[in-house]
Protein backbone atom coordinates (compact mmCIF):
# COMPACT_ATOMS: atom_id res chain seq x y z
CA UNK A 1 0.00 0.00 0.00
CA UNK A 2 2.89 2.31 0.82
CA UNK A 3 4.62 2.15 -2.56
CA UNK A 4 1.57 2.97 -4.61
CA UNK A 5 1.64 6.45 -3.08
CA UNK A 6 5.35 7.13 -3.40
CA UNK A 7 5.15 8.35 -6.97
CA UNK A 8 2.12 10.59 -6.57
CA UNK A 9 2.39 12.01 -3.07
CA UNK A 10 5.54 14.03 -3.65
CA UNK A 11 4.02 15.65 -6.72
CA UNK A 12 0.77 16.45 -4.94
CA UNK A 13 2.53 17.73 -1.86
CA UNK A 14 4.32 20.49 -3.71
CA UNK A 15 1.73 21.72 -6.17
CA UNK A 16 1.10 25.47 -6.39
CA UNK A 17 -1.11 27.29 -3.92
CA UNK A 18 -4.01 27.25 -6.35
CA UNK A 19 -4.30 23.50 -5.84
CA UNK A 20 -5.77 24.12 -2.41
CA UNK A 21 -8.75 25.96 -3.84
CA UNK A 22 -11.91 24.80 -5.58
CA UNK A 23 -14.34 27.35 -6.92
CA UNK A 24 -17.16 24.82 -6.87
CA UNK A 25 -17.25 24.47 -3.06
CA UNK A 26 -17.27 27.55 -0.81
CA UNK A 27 -16.65 25.57 2.37
CA UNK A 28 -13.34 26.72 3.77
CA UNK A 29 -10.39 24.59 4.68
CA UNK A 30 -10.28 24.85 8.47
CA UNK A 31 -7.23 25.71 10.54
CA UNK A 32 -8.18 24.69 14.08
CA UNK A 33 -5.76 25.96 16.72
CA UNK A 34 -5.66 24.34 20.16
CA UNK A 35 -5.03 26.98 22.82
CA UNK A 36 -3.95 26.26 26.39
CA UNK A 37 -4.01 29.79 27.77
CA UNK A 38 -2.24 28.69 30.96
CA UNK A 39 0.87 28.19 28.82
CA UNK A 40 0.77 31.94 28.06
CA UNK A 41 0.53 32.89 31.75
CA UNK A 42 4.13 34.07 32.03
CA UNK A 43 3.88 36.12 28.80
CA UNK A 44 0.43 37.75 28.90
CA UNK A 45 -2.00 38.34 31.76
CA UNK A 46 -4.17 35.31 31.02
CA UNK A 47 -6.74 36.32 33.65
CA UNK A 48 -7.65 39.65 32.00
CA UNK A 49 -9.50 40.55 28.81
CA UNK A 50 -6.47 42.37 27.43
CA UNK A 51 -4.30 39.29 27.93
CA UNK A 52 -6.88 37.02 26.31
CA UNK A 53 -6.98 39.37 23.34
CA UNK A 54 -3.19 39.26 23.05
CA UNK A 55 -3.24 35.46 23.14
CA UNK A 56 -5.81 35.28 20.35
CA UNK A 57 -3.86 37.73 18.21
CA UNK A 58 -0.73 35.61 18.62
CA UNK A 59 -2.64 32.44 17.71
CA UNK A 60 -4.27 34.13 14.71
CA UNK A 61 -0.82 34.55 13.16
CA UNK A 62 -1.04 30.86 12.19
CA UNK A 63 -3.98 31.59 9.90
CA UNK A 64 -6.35 29.98 12.41
CA UNK A 65 -10.03 29.99 11.52
CA UNK A 66 -11.27 28.03 14.57
CA UNK A 67 -10.08 28.42 18.16
CA UNK A 68 -10.19 25.39 20.46
CA UNK A 69 -9.70 26.97 23.90
CA UNK A 70 -8.91 24.88 26.96
CA UNK A 71 -11.82 24.95 29.39
CA UNK A 72 -10.09 23.05 32.17
CA UNK A 73 -6.93 21.65 33.66
CA UNK A 74 -7.71 18.10 34.67
CA UNK A 75 -11.27 18.42 35.99
CA UNK A 76 -10.93 21.91 37.47
CA UNK A 77 -12.68 24.52 35.35
CA UNK A 78 -10.99 27.65 34.01
CA UNK A 79 -14.04 29.88 34.04
CA UNK A 80 -16.78 30.84 36.49
CA UNK A 81 -18.37 27.43 36.73
CA UNK A 82 -21.37 26.89 38.97
CA UNK A 83 -20.53 23.18 39.12
CA UNK A 84 -16.77 22.91 39.49
CA UNK A 85 -14.23 25.37 40.83
CA UNK A 86 -10.74 25.99 39.56
CA UNK A 87 -9.57 25.97 43.14
CA UNK A 88 -10.50 23.94 46.16
CA UNK A 89 -9.02 23.48 49.59
CA UNK A 90 -8.89 19.71 49.58
CA UNK A 91 -5.57 18.07 50.35
CA UNK A 92 -4.59 14.65 49.06
CA UNK A 93 -2.36 12.19 50.81
CA UNK A 94 1.17 13.60 50.38
CA UNK A 95 2.55 10.07 50.38
CA UNK A 96 1.01 9.71 46.91
CA UNK A 97 1.19 13.29 45.62
CA UNK A 98 4.40 15.29 45.62
CA UNK A 99 2.69 18.64 46.01
CA UNK A 100 -0.71 20.33 45.96
CA UNK A 101 -0.01 23.97 45.15
CA UNK A 102 -1.86 26.60 43.10
CA UNK A 103 -0.60 27.24 39.58
CA UNK A 104 2.34 29.68 39.92
CA UNK A 105 0.90 30.52 43.33
CA UNK A 106 -1.53 33.08 41.91
CA UNK A 107 -3.60 32.03 38.89
CA UNK A 108 -7.33 31.75 39.74
CA UNK A 109 -9.07 31.18 36.42
CA UNK A 110 -12.37 30.30 38.07
CA UNK A 111 -12.59 33.67 39.80
CA UNK A 112 -11.66 36.05 36.99
CA UNK A 113 -13.61 39.01 35.70
CA UNK A 114 -14.74 38.80 32.99
CA UNK A 115 -15.66 35.12 32.67
CA UNK A 116 -12.87 33.66 30.53
CA UNK A 117 -14.92 31.45 28.18
CA UNK A 118 -17.62 34.06 27.59
CA UNK A 119 -14.95 36.68 26.89
CA UNK A 120 -13.04 34.42 24.50
CA UNK A 121 -16.25 33.71 22.57
CA UNK A 122 -16.83 37.45 22.24
CA UNK A 123 -13.25 38.13 21.17
CA UNK A 124 -13.32 35.31 18.62
CA UNK A 125 -16.46 36.60 16.98
CA UNK A 126 -14.98 40.08 16.92
CA UNK A 127 -12.08 38.65 14.90
CA UNK A 128 -14.15 36.41 12.61
CA UNK A 129 -12.94 33.23 14.34
CA UNK A 130 -15.12 30.26 15.31
CA UNK A 131 -15.07 29.91 19.11
CA UNK A 132 -14.58 26.36 20.32
CA UNK A 133 -13.48 24.38 23.36
CA UNK A 134 -10.62 21.92 23.75
CA UNK A 135 -11.90 19.52 26.43
CA UNK A 136 -9.32 16.87 27.42
CA UNK A 137 -10.71 13.45 28.28
CA UNK A 138 -8.97 13.55 31.64
CA UNK A 139 -9.31 14.58 35.26
CA UNK A 140 -5.69 14.67 36.38
CA UNK A 141 -3.64 16.78 33.96
CA UNK A 142 -1.24 17.62 36.75
CA UNK A 143 -1.13 16.30 40.30
CA UNK A 144 -3.26 17.35 43.28
CA UNK A 145 -4.76 20.68 42.26
CA UNK A 146 -6.33 19.51 38.98
CA UNK A 147 -8.76 17.06 40.58
CA UNK A 148 -12.24 18.55 40.64
CA UNK A 149 -14.59 18.76 43.57
CA UNK A 150 -17.05 16.26 42.08
CA UNK A 151 -14.31 13.65 41.92
CA UNK A 152 -13.18 14.26 45.49
CA UNK A 153 -16.72 14.20 46.84
CA UNK A 154 -17.65 10.93 45.11
CA UNK A 155 -15.03 8.26 45.81
CA UNK A 156 -17.75 5.65 45.17
CA UNK A 157 -17.36 6.49 41.46
CA UNK A 158 -13.56 6.25 41.32
CA UNK A 159 -12.02 3.80 38.91
CA UNK A 160 -10.08 0.81 40.13
CA UNK A 161 -7.63 -1.74 38.83
CA UNK A 162 -8.13 -5.48 38.38
CA UNK A 163 -6.40 -5.87 41.74
CA UNK A 164 -9.01 -3.67 43.40
CA UNK A 165 -6.81 -0.62 43.92
CA UNK A 166 -8.95 2.54 43.79
CA UNK A 167 -7.84 5.31 41.46
CA UNK A 168 -9.08 8.88 41.83
CA UNK A 169 -7.65 9.76 38.41
CA UNK A 170 -11.05 9.48 36.76
CA UNK A 171 -14.58 8.81 37.89
CA UNK A 172 -16.04 5.97 35.86
CA UNK A 173 -18.47 6.57 33.00
CA UNK A 174 -20.32 3.44 34.13
CA UNK A 175 -22.24 5.57 36.63
CA UNK A 176 -25.17 7.69 35.34
CA UNK A 177 -24.43 10.41 37.91
CA UNK A 178 -20.98 10.92 36.36
CA UNK A 179 -22.43 11.44 32.89
CA UNK A 180 -25.07 13.83 34.25
CA UNK A 181 -22.28 15.87 35.82
CA UNK A 182 -20.33 16.04 32.57
CA UNK A 183 -23.40 17.03 30.56
CA UNK A 184 -24.11 19.80 33.07
CA UNK A 185 -20.61 21.13 32.36
CA UNK A 186 -21.43 21.00 28.65
CA UNK A 187 -24.49 23.15 29.33
CA UNK A 188 -22.26 25.82 30.85
CA UNK A 189 -20.15 25.92 27.69
CA UNK A 190 -23.17 26.01 25.38
CA UNK A 191 -24.65 28.86 27.43
CA UNK A 192 -21.50 30.86 26.78
CA UNK A 193 -21.94 30.50 23.03
CA UNK A 194 -19.24 28.04 21.97
CA UNK A 195 -19.68 26.65 18.47
CA UNK A 196 -17.30 23.68 18.58
CA UNK A 197 -16.76 21.12 21.34
CA UNK A 198 -13.56 19.16 20.81
CA UNK A 199 -13.11 16.08 23.00
CA UNK A 200 -9.43 15.10 23.05
CA UNK A 201 -8.67 11.43 23.69
CA UNK A 202 -4.90 11.95 23.63
CA UNK A 203 -5.09 13.67 27.00
CA UNK A 204 -6.55 11.01 29.28
CA UNK A 205 -4.51 11.71 32.40
CA UNK A 206 -3.30 8.11 32.28
CA UNK A 207 -6.81 6.67 32.15
CA UNK A 208 -7.47 3.52 30.15
CA UNK A 209 -9.46 0.26 30.29
CA UNK A 210 -7.13 -0.86 33.08
CA UNK A 211 -8.97 1.44 35.51
CA UNK A 212 -12.49 0.31 34.69
CA UNK A 213 -12.70 -2.76 36.93
CA UNK A 214 -15.60 -1.14 38.77
CA UNK A 215 -18.62 -3.13 39.91
CA UNK A 216 -21.09 -2.27 37.11
CA UNK A 217 -18.53 -2.94 34.36
CA UNK A 218 -17.29 -6.18 35.92
CA UNK A 219 -20.83 -7.44 36.57
CA UNK A 220 -21.88 -6.69 33.01
CA UNK A 221 -18.85 -8.55 31.70
CA UNK A 222 -19.67 -11.62 33.83
CA UNK A 223 -23.26 -11.59 32.59
CA UNK A 224 -22.22 -11.20 28.95
CA UNK A 225 -19.42 -13.77 28.86
CA UNK A 226 -20.19 -16.04 31.80
CA UNK A 227 -16.79 -15.58 33.38
CA UNK A 228 -14.67 -13.10 35.30
CA UNK A 229 -12.98 -10.42 33.23
CA UNK A 230 -9.31 -10.93 32.29
CA UNK A 231 -6.78 -9.29 34.56
CA UNK A 232 -4.79 -8.14 31.53
CA UNK A 233 -6.18 -4.63 30.84
CA UNK A 234 -5.01 -4.87 27.21
CA UNK A 235 -7.12 -7.94 26.50
CA UNK A 236 -9.10 -6.92 23.41
CA UNK A 237 -12.38 -8.41 24.59
CA UNK A 238 -12.10 -6.41 27.81
CA UNK A 239 -11.16 -3.22 25.93
CA UNK A 240 -14.14 -3.60 23.60
CA UNK A 241 -16.38 -4.13 26.62
CA UNK A 242 -15.08 -0.96 28.29
CA UNK A 243 -15.47 0.95 25.02
CA UNK A 244 -19.24 0.34 25.20
CA UNK A 245 -19.39 2.75 28.15
CA UNK A 246 -17.39 5.39 26.30
CA UNK A 247 -19.66 4.99 23.27
CA UNK A 248 -22.74 5.34 25.47
CA UNK A 249 -21.32 8.61 26.78
CA UNK A 250 -20.66 9.83 23.23
CA UNK A 251 -24.26 9.02 22.28
CA UNK A 252 -25.59 11.01 25.21
CA UNK A 253 -23.21 13.89 24.56
CA UNK A 254 -24.20 13.95 20.87
CA UNK A 255 -27.92 13.92 21.70
CA UNK A 256 -27.46 16.53 24.44
CA UNK A 257 -25.79 18.96 22.06
CA UNK A 258 -28.49 18.43 19.43
CA UNK A 259 -31.21 19.01 22.04
CA UNK A 260 -29.62 22.31 23.09
CA UNK A 261 -31.14 24.00 20.05
CA UNK A 262 -27.79 25.57 19.19
CA UNK A 263 -25.50 24.47 16.34
CA UNK A 264 -22.54 23.05 18.25
CA UNK A 265 -20.09 20.93 16.26
CA UNK A 266 -18.86 17.83 18.10
CA UNK A 267 -15.24 17.04 17.22
CA UNK A 268 -13.38 14.04 18.64
CA UNK A 269 -9.60 13.63 18.55
CA UNK A 270 -8.05 10.15 18.46
CA UNK A 271 -4.34 9.26 18.81
CA UNK A 272 -2.64 6.51 16.80
CA UNK A 273 -5.62 6.32 14.49
CA UNK A 274 -3.74 4.93 11.47
CA UNK A 275 -2.56 2.62 10.13
CA UNK A 276 -5.86 1.08 11.20
CA UNK A 277 -5.56 -1.08 14.27
CA UNK A 278 -6.55 -1.48 17.91
CA UNK A 279 -4.31 1.14 19.53
CA UNK A 280 -7.14 3.66 20.21
CA UNK A 281 -9.29 0.88 21.65
CA UNK A 282 -6.57 -0.39 23.99
CA UNK A 283 -5.26 3.01 24.93
CA UNK A 284 -8.48 4.86 25.67
CA UNK A 285 -11.49 2.67 24.90
CA UNK A 286 -12.11 4.65 21.72
CA UNK A 287 -14.13 2.69 19.17
CA UNK A 288 -13.94 5.59 16.74
CA UNK A 289 -15.00 3.64 13.65
CA UNK A 290 -18.25 2.79 15.39
CA UNK A 291 -18.76 6.44 16.35
CA UNK A 292 -18.33 7.43 12.72
CA UNK A 293 -20.67 4.68 11.55
CA UNK A 294 -23.34 5.81 14.04
CA UNK A 295 -22.71 9.44 13.04
CA UNK A 296 -22.05 10.46 16.64
CA UNK A 297 -19.30 12.91 15.69
CA UNK A 298 -19.38 15.82 13.28
CA UNK A 299 -15.61 16.01 12.88
CA UNK A 300 -12.94 13.37 13.40
CA UNK A 301 -9.62 14.90 14.45
CA UNK A 302 -6.56 12.82 13.69
CA UNK A 303 -4.31 13.62 16.65
CA UNK A 304 -1.44 11.71 15.07
CA UNK A 305 -0.77 8.81 12.74
CA UNK A 306 1.99 6.24 13.09
CA UNK A 307 3.96 7.08 9.96
CA UNK A 308 6.92 5.13 8.57
CA UNK A 309 10.30 6.68 9.43
CA UNK A 310 11.69 5.46 6.10
CA UNK A 311 9.00 7.20 4.04
CA UNK A 312 7.58 9.94 6.30
CA UNK A 313 5.42 12.02 3.95
CA UNK A 314 4.40 9.14 1.70
CA UNK A 315 3.23 6.99 4.60
CA UNK A 316 1.49 9.98 6.19
CA UNK A 317 -0.51 10.55 3.02
CA UNK A 318 -1.39 6.85 2.83
CA UNK A 319 -2.56 6.90 6.46
CA UNK A 320 -4.73 9.98 5.86
CA UNK A 321 -6.35 8.32 2.85
CA UNK A 322 -6.94 5.18 4.89
CA UNK A 323 -8.84 7.17 7.54
CA UNK A 324 -10.80 9.17 4.98
CA UNK A 325 -11.74 5.99 3.13
CA UNK A 326 -12.99 4.51 6.41
CA UNK A 327 -14.96 7.64 7.20
CA UNK A 328 -16.51 7.57 3.71
CA UNK A 329 -18.00 11.05 4.00
CA UNK A 330 -19.95 10.40 7.19
CA UNK A 331 -18.15 13.19 9.05
CA UNK A 332 -15.50 15.81 8.47
CA UNK A 333 -11.80 15.08 9.07
CA UNK A 334 -8.99 17.36 10.31
CA UNK A 335 -5.37 16.23 9.97
CA UNK A 336 -2.51 17.18 12.29
CA UNK A 337 0.19 19.77 11.81
CA UNK A 338 1.63 19.01 15.20
CA UNK A 339 4.53 21.01 16.59
CA UNK A 340 4.31 19.14 19.88
CA UNK A 341 6.24 15.90 19.74
CA UNK A 342 4.84 14.01 22.75
CA UNK A 343 3.53 11.43 20.31
CA UNK A 344 7.02 11.19 18.72
CA UNK A 345 5.26 11.76 15.38
CA UNK A 346 5.15 15.57 15.35
CA UNK A 347 7.07 18.07 13.23
CA UNK A 348 10.35 17.56 15.16
CA UNK A 349 10.21 13.85 14.29
CA UNK A 350 9.54 14.68 10.63
CA UNK A 351 12.54 17.02 10.76
CA UNK A 352 14.76 14.25 12.00
CA UNK A 353 13.51 11.86 9.34
CA UNK A 354 13.57 14.25 6.38
CA UNK A 355 16.10 16.98 7.19
CA UNK A 356 13.53 19.60 6.17
CA UNK A 357 12.84 22.87 8.00
CA UNK A 358 9.74 23.14 10.22
CA UNK A 359 8.09 25.64 7.88
CA UNK A 360 8.66 23.33 4.89
CA UNK A 361 7.09 20.45 6.79
CA UNK A 362 4.13 22.52 8.00
CA UNK A 363 3.42 23.44 4.38
CA UNK A 364 3.92 19.89 3.11
CA UNK A 365 1.65 18.40 5.80
CA UNK A 366 -1.06 20.94 5.06
CA UNK A 367 -0.92 20.08 1.38
CA UNK A 368 -1.00 16.35 2.16
CA UNK A 369 -4.13 16.83 4.26
CA UNK A 370 -5.84 18.78 1.50
CA UNK A 371 -4.87 16.37 -1.24
CA UNK A 372 -6.11 13.44 0.82
CA UNK A 373 -9.53 15.11 0.96
CA UNK A 374 -9.46 16.33 4.56
CA UNK A 375 -11.53 19.33 5.59
CA UNK A 376 -8.82 21.06 7.55
CA UNK A 377 -5.81 20.82 9.82
CA UNK A 378 -5.46 21.01 13.59
CA UNK A 379 -2.55 22.66 15.37
CA UNK A 380 -1.52 21.14 18.71
CA UNK A 381 -0.92 23.37 20.65
CA UNK A 382 -0.39 26.99 19.66
CA UNK A 383 1.53 28.11 22.73
CA UNK A 384 3.69 31.22 22.70
CA UNK A 385 6.13 30.80 19.78
CA UNK A 386 5.63 27.04 19.82
CA UNK A 387 5.01 27.45 16.09
CA UNK A 388 7.92 29.63 14.98
CA UNK A 389 7.36 32.90 13.07
CA UNK A 390 8.47 31.15 9.86
CA UNK A 391 5.96 28.33 10.41
CA UNK A 392 3.19 30.78 11.23
CA UNK A 393 3.96 32.76 8.09
CA UNK A 394 3.92 29.62 5.95
CA UNK A 395 0.60 28.42 7.35
CA UNK A 396 -1.04 31.82 7.08
CA UNK A 397 0.15 32.30 3.51
CA UNK A 398 -0.91 28.81 2.44
CA UNK A 399 -4.38 28.85 3.97
CA UNK A 400 -5.40 32.45 3.35
CA UNK A 401 -8.20 33.60 1.05
CA UNK A 402 -9.31 31.10 -1.58
CA UNK A 403 -6.89 28.51 -0.21
CA UNK A 404 -9.29 27.97 2.66
CA UNK A 405 -11.66 26.13 0.38
CA UNK A 406 -11.88 22.36 0.25
CA UNK A 407 -12.92 20.19 -2.65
Amino acid sequence: MMHQWVGTVIVMAYLGLASLASASDPQRFEVAAWVDHFDFATVFDSEKAEGLSQILDHVRETGATTILWRNCGGSTMRYQSRIEAHHHGSQLDKRRIAENRPVYGWVRYGETQPDIIAEVVRLCRQRGLRPGIHWPFEETHWAGWTIGQFNLEHPQYWGQTAQGQPWWGRVSLAYPAVIRHKLALVDELVERGVEVLFLDFSRTGGWGPGYEYVEPVVSAYREKFGEAPPTDPKDLRWCRHVSEYVTRYLRQLHDHLKASGRPVELAVGIPGIAPLGDEPLVRCGADWRRWVEERLVDTLVINHVTWDRKAPLESTQAAYREVLCTVAGRCRVWCPVQQYNYSTYGIPAYQEATGKKPEELAEALTRLAHQAGAHGISLECVDYNNYSPAVRDALRRLTSGACRQVR
